[in-house]
């Protein structure tokens, strides 16, 4: 089984200013959250596709309140993976 620390999973960030997924997606991929924020900020003045992106991707992120929660999930999925390939 891949070692927890260096799973790397989608999901809406903790420090979230409005949703978290500004946070989340910097985390993710590694970029400044502030940076991304204001990226989104400035180009939803002008389009409405980043609030529109912002606000399915807020629906369908998970959230989780710690990574201890994200690492009982990712267990239980690895079990329940291993368990079905048998």
């Amino acid at each position: 089984m891949q070692d927890l620390s260096k799973v790397k999973l989608l999901a809406r960030g903790e420090s979230g200013v409005l949703g978290g997924v500004c946070s989340g997606l910097a985390e993710h991929y590694n970029l400044r959250k502030n940076g991304l924020r204001l990226a989104f900020i400035f180009s939803s003045l002008f389009l409405v596709i980043p609030v529109l992106l912002y606000i399915v991707l807020w629906l369908i992120l998970p959230c989780y309140p710690s990574t201890q929660a994200m690492a009982r999930h990712l267990r239980r999925k690895a079990l329940h993976y291993k368990n079905s390939a048998d």
